[in-house]
């Protein structure tokens, strides 16, 4: 083995506030009290003039001079130049020993030409929050410095506080004070030394540390939840009282930081990119989020707001980000896909406290934006897009199911969102009771409110977390109420999305009483006839059908049926719909002969209406074959389909009445336009096939 390399120095690295200075400080106290060394020089090095003024000040000492004070600058450079030669290991000073410490380095370049050299006897020992500056390389041991573990916190804190003559307070007080206070060093020996002079123990100062939020209060609906908590900054001491030499308060630790990133290229993005992350989870959140259109629309806002007309370039906010990264103000990892960017949640504390109600509420509903927007650039790979009804809008759309490593991460963040700023996303007022016929036209929630209130319940749901979106708009439910009162759209809308999911996770019987609930609600308020009552009337019939009420199915879709038809074209899609539902279900609950009847006239009026304007030609007449992918061939196939649907349930409802000659005549006549219009391989013909093998074998058993 060869010899271990001998470290002349050491580099302590990490972001403000976690120990850095006070384990710089302990290794000098040690190396002191040891007598390891016959010169200690601490110098203050966040700039260059602070640096050039402790050499300076330090080689005045060595050589007795007084005038150090009164040197200029180019005086002082000279000085710093005499002691780092001081300290070289030349004939005269091979036999000294020496420890610098360079506390809080703030630019590599501030260094260049100051640098100690080396020395056998000599060691440097540098903290700073610059990756760069921890770079590695020969007798140099690089430290990071993450700030205390739960555990750790926790022993920190009962033991300052016993040094302080403070009753010894329970474990999960402090556990819950370190967590409140993301277990920073620096935060939890403010909070100690504040708590020694408080009338109030641990228990109490964690409930005054719960934010309080500017957008929040009680509602007429009752369960307000006003929160009662004090700013960051009147929670810790004042600047006389910082304990162990600190000079600046937690809420201000980051300040110089920022102060540099402001001279720099794209350093004005810095503080608009950690009031976006002050409202995600501190865990991290997909760059992603930070370059979608309704960030870079805020960054280059506040970008203007500041007196700059300078446009977004591409690229300039991952440039941003980076920038935060290598000053040490956030942990930016482009590689971590779903956590790329994490800030402490001290930083985004105390970045939220310095904004104005009206700041936040515009920064959740941007922030709210980017992450509907992330959602869809996370689509699952490989995924088959699906057409949905977007309730906002009224319209269909394609929706693709997000990635299922991204909706954790999703979910964490509209929790965090909404812990800090919901108000924010609703629209913040109650609505009167509604009349009937009141021109609301489909079910959904007001516009008003963010979409991405909605949508994460979607996404749950659509990742094969039924469970989770029941659970999610059960709670907007009760948000809805709180917001907006009980004739809010909001909660109808949630209530309704809850019963879809209910069914949807197994529990039909659960879902029919949820949409009888609402069904109950809308004819009062709306009416039988109104869109919305009879949406939920057809929903109410499917999921009957599902729990094994086919005789409740037939109920509700004939109720159903009724009120269509007293509003609606007879040939109207809507109608046609629900027409083939009740004759399934007819079917289902033992009338076999009526299902194929009313399966029989349905498909007569399918071929009607359908085939008007061309709507049912052949897909040869289009010149592109049975797979042709032109629109008029891809909507006539569409409409091929609705017919071999309705025409394979006529013949197997006929079949199951009795008439298996006539199952057989008509599958076979289906087996064969089949063909023609879809080709041999489709996957409709194999189960026209199954279904005609089978009461072709039940005419030869009889």
């Amino acid at each position: 083995m060869g010899a271990r390399p001998v470290v002349r120095c050491t580099v302590l690295v990490g972001t403000a506030g976690v120990g850095k200075t006070q384990q710089a400080a302990r290794i000098a106290r040690e190396a002191w009290r040891d007598e390891q060394v016959d010169l200690l020089l601490w110098v203050t090095a966040t700039d260059r003039e602070t640096v050039v003024a402790g050499y300076a000040q330090a080689m005045a000492e060595i050589t007795g001079a007084d005038a150090a004070a009164r040197w200029g600058m180019a005086a002082a450079e000279q000085a710093a130049q005499a002691f780092l030669a001081w300290l070289r290991p030349d004939a005269e000073g091979a036999g000294r020993r020496w420890l610098i410490v360079l506390d809080d380095v703030g630019d590599p370049q501030d260094l260049r030409g100051l640098w100690p050299p080396d020395h056998p006897g000599g060691r440097v020992l540098v903290t700073t929050r610059r990756p760069d500056v921890a770079q590695p390389g020969p007798n140099r041991l690089v430290v990071p410095v993450a700030g205390f573990t739960p555990h750790e916190a926790t022993t920190y804190l009962s033991e300052a506080l016993a040094e302080y003559g403070r009753a010894q307070a329970a474990p999960d007080e402090l556990a819950a004070l370190a967590e409140t206070l993301g277990h920073l060093p620096l935060a939890l020996s403010q909070a100690a030394a504040y708590l020694a002079g408080a009338e109030f123990g641990v228990a109490a100062y964690v409930r005054l540390l719960d934010e309080y939020d500017l957008l929040s209060g009680p509602s007429k609906w009752g369960g307000g939840r006003p929160r009662r908590g004090q700013p960051l900054a009147e929670l810790v001491p004042g600047p006389g009282a910082l304990p162990d030499g600190q000079s600046v308060a937690v809420p201000e630790a980051w300040r110089s930081s920022l102060e540099r990133a402001d001279g720099m290229p794209s350093g004005d993005l810095a503080r608009p990119l950690l009031e976006l992350a002050s409202l995600l989870p501190a865990a991290g959140m997909p760059e992603s989020v930070f370059t979608t259109s309704a960030a870079v629309k805020y960054l280059q806002e506040r970008r203007a707001a500041a007196g700059s007309g300078q446009t977004l370039q591409a690229g300039e906010v991952q440039g941003a980000l980076r920038l935060l990264n290598g000053l040490g103000i956030i942990d930016h990892a482009p590689g971590a896909s779903y956590r790329a960017v994490r800030v402490h949640p001290v930083l985004q504390r105390a970045t939220r406290e310095a904004l104005s109600a009206d700041r936040i509420r515009e920064l959740a509903s941007r922030v709210a934006s980017a992450l509907v927007l992330a959602a869809d650039a996370h689509g699952e790979t490989g995924s088959t897009p699906a057409l949905t009804v977007d309730p906002f809008h009224g319209h269909p759309k394609m929706t693709t199911p997000v990635d299922p490593g991204f909706v954790p991460v999703l979910v964490d963040a509209v929790d965090v969102l909404r812990g800090h700023a919901e108000p924010a996303l609703w629209s913040g007022m109650p609505y009167p009771r509604p009349e009937p016929w009141s021109g609301l036209s489909g079910t959904g929630p007001s516009p008003s409110d963010h979409e991405l209130l909605y949508q994460v319940g979607e996404v749950l749901g659509r990742a094969g977390q039924a469970q989770a979106a029941v659970a999610h708009f059960e709670r907007l439910a009760d948000d809805a109420l709180h917001h907006q009162g009980p004739y809010s759209p909001g909660l109808e809308y949630a209530r309704l999305r809850q019963a879809h999911w209910r069914g949807e996770s197994g529990d039909a019987a659960g879902a029919v009483t949820a949409y009888e609930a609402v069904l109950d609600q809308q004819c009062r308020f709306f009416g039988p006839h109104h869109k919305r009552t009879l949406d939920t009337r057809a929903a109410l019939g499917r999921w009957r059908g599902a729990a094994g009420d086919a005789a409740g199915a037939v109920a509700a879709y004939t109720e159903h049926l009724s009120l269509l038809h007293q509003h609606s074209f007879p040939d109207s899609t809507e109608v046609l719909d629900t027409r083939a539902e009740l004759a399934r279900w007819q079917g289902e609950s033992g009338d076999p002969y009526g299902a194929a009847m009313a399966y029989e006239a349905l498909l007569t009026d399918l071929i009607r209406v359908l085939g008007r304007h061309g709507g049912l030609r052949h897909p040869q007449e289009t010149g592109t074959g049975p797979y042709g992918s032109g629109p008029e061939n891809l909507t006539a196939r569409s409409n091929w389909l609705k017919v071999f649907d309705t025409h394979h349930s006529h013949a197997h409802w006929r079949g199951r009445a009795g008439d298996a000659a006539g199952a057989i005549t008509s599958l076979t006549y289906l087996l064969n336009q089949q063909i023609q219009i879809l080709g041999p391989d489709h996957p409709r013909i194999l189960a026209t096939r199954e279904e005609l093998a089978h009461w072709e074998e039940r005419m030869r058993n009889r």
